[in-house]
């Protein structure tokens, strides 16, 4: 009997020992991560954790979420294509969309040529035009970024008619998201500031103009390339906002202006600026580097860490971590990842989750026609590698340290009709004829 139940005592401890503590829950966290052309929604909850992935360009002001995304304007003819872009910002709670930037000279044109050819009516939606159209105009809206209420901005306007020399325009800008109206530099930093910021830009803009020209005084397309130069111009006015190592930069994108040749924004490196009363509200959506090659965002209860995953494409692998320093994988990411937006409680506008809910769902219908407001350019004209300014794609300038950093990720679009490939099918046609009358001609 004795040695029955030390049999069965070393058998309950066995088991014992074999049993493994279940891990502790992880903390509960609501937050949305801004990375690449998407947004992922990341939840942990005492039933587990959720992350979930939409195309879509979001912002959060003032305690309401709402979606950013162009529209196109079209005012085409059945021998002229006209289709500038709109920026909305739609709330996802109401469903209300507000207009907070439109493309104009498209509509002027349109205007012009309809004066100009009053026997000719505006396409309706059913119609098609001409697959080899006199003319082509269209005008495109780029989010860049969204820092906070501000949202940066790229604009570009491209117009290519038979016979005529091509114009091409290009800048940047800041709009505030609460009105609509465009940011400027005293409004954000003000005056005194101001003025020391545009005086850096414009010392930058000099050194760059200089120092490209300087190096290509000998080359055989110097000629070409002062042309180009002619057609940029610093501008106060062409600016966006961008963190660096969790402050507030501005950098400037040099204006292009009825260039010739379609060129990349050329934007130069981005200047530091002391701290101003907003940032305070803003740092927090932005990660401390405290960490070897990790990001962190620190909160309270928990902090958030991101560190290089290893894959065919960049991305970041997430991870919840507790006072203890005890960690839950949340998965992977894209990279880069710009911001972080918190979804607290106590400052979210009730209904806001079941909001999210109804557009993550609207938002994985998006095709790829619809999605992404991007298309091919005219491929660029080599240039030295050795040129301070890079027009293979598009880039950010330091005069200083040659420094390069990547392009912008395009804007989320939504098409009101299939305006945009009808543009570049026209656009085709029209370099096909172009090339066909020059190669006529030798």
């Amino acid at each position: 009997m004795r040695r029955a139940l030390t049999l069965l005592s070393l058998a309950a401890l066995a088991v014992a020992c074999e049993r493994v503590e279940a891990p502790p829950p992880a903390p509960a966290a609501d937050f949305l991560v801004a990375a690449g052309d998407s947004v992922f929604w990341i939840r942990s909850e005492a039933d587990g954790i959720r992350v979930r992935g939409a195309p879509m360009a979001l912002a959060l002001v003032g305690g309401r979420i709402a979606e950013l995304y162009v529209e196109d304007d079209d005012h085409s003819f059945y021998d002229a294509v006209y289709v500038g872009q709109r920026l909305f910002k739609r709330d996802l709670i109401t469903g209300d969309s507000v207009q907070l930037f439109a493309d104009t000279l498209m509509r002027l044109l349109a205007r012009s040529y309809a004066a100009a050819n009053p026997d000719e009516q505006p396409l309706a939606a059913t119609e098609q035009g001409s697959e080899t159209p006199r003319t082509i105009g269209s005008a495109e809206i780029l989010v860049l970024d969204v820092m906070g209420p501000w949202v940066s901005y790229e604009y570009r306007t491209d117009v290519e008619i038979i016979g005529r020399p091509s114009a091409h325009g290009l800048r940047h800008g800041v709009l505030d998201l609460r009105t609509g109206v465009p940011s400027t530099l005293d409004a954000l930093f003000g005056r005194t500031q101001a003025r020391a910021i545009i005086a850096d830009g414009q010392r930058q803009w000099r050194e760059v103009r200089d120092s490209v020209l300087a190096a290509s005084a000998e080359l055989h397309d110097a000629g070409e390339i002062r042309a180009e130069f002619a057609q940029l111009a610093f501008d106060a006015r062409s600016f966006g906002l961008v963190a660096i190592d969790r402050q507030p930069r501005v950098r400037f994108t040099l204006a292009q202006s009825g260039a010739p040749v379609a060129a990349p924004a050329q934007s130069l490196f981005p200047i530091a600026v002391d701290t101003p009363p907003w940032w305070e509200g803003v740092m927090g959506d932005y990660p401390e580097a405290q960490e070897a090659a990790a990001l962190v965002w620190p909160r309270a209860e928990y902090s958030i860490v991101a560190r290089p995953a290893e894959g065919p494409a960049p991305r970041l692998a997430f991870a919840l971590r507790d006072a203890g320093g005890q960690e839950w994988r949340l998965g992977f990411v894209p990279a880069p990842v710009s911001r972080v937006m918190w979804l607290d409680d106590s400052l979210m506008a009730p209904g806001t989750r079941e909001a999210l809910v109804r557009a993550f769902d609207e938002a994985s219908l998006y095709s790829d026609q619809t999605r992404v407001a991007s298309r091919p350019r005219r491929a660029p004209r080599a240039v030295p590698t050795d040129f301070p300014v890079s027009h293979a794609r598009d880039r950010t300038l330091d005069p200083r340290k040659g420094q390069q950093g990547a392009a912008a990720r395009p804007a989320h679009h939504r098409r009101s009709r299939a305006a945009a490939s009808q543009v570049d099918r026209a656009r085709g046609a029209l370099r096909t004829r172009v090339a066909a009358q020059h190669a006529g001609a030798s």
